[in-house]
């Protein structure tokens, strides 16, 4: 990604860092992970923006 993108990757993601979570593709590992566990990177107030309808849509706060 540094080379082709100009970017780090993360080894880790931090808990309770993103005012935003984008869902942007329906990996298996993100519905397997379940949608509490990505809400624990995000802060106390946050937004879950679901663009693959991966959850329901009463557990996730916007899509489109």
């Amino acid at each position: 990604a540094k080379k082709e993108y100009g970017i780090d990757l993360l080894d880790e993601v931090p808990l309770n860092y993103y005012d935003g979570i984008i869902i942007a593709v329906s990996h298996k590992n993100f519905k397997d992970m379940g949608i509490e566990n990505i809400r624990s990177f995000g802060k106390s107030k946050h937004v879950i923006y679901d663009l693959k309808y991966l959850f329901p849509a009463d557990q996730v706060d916007k899509r489109l």
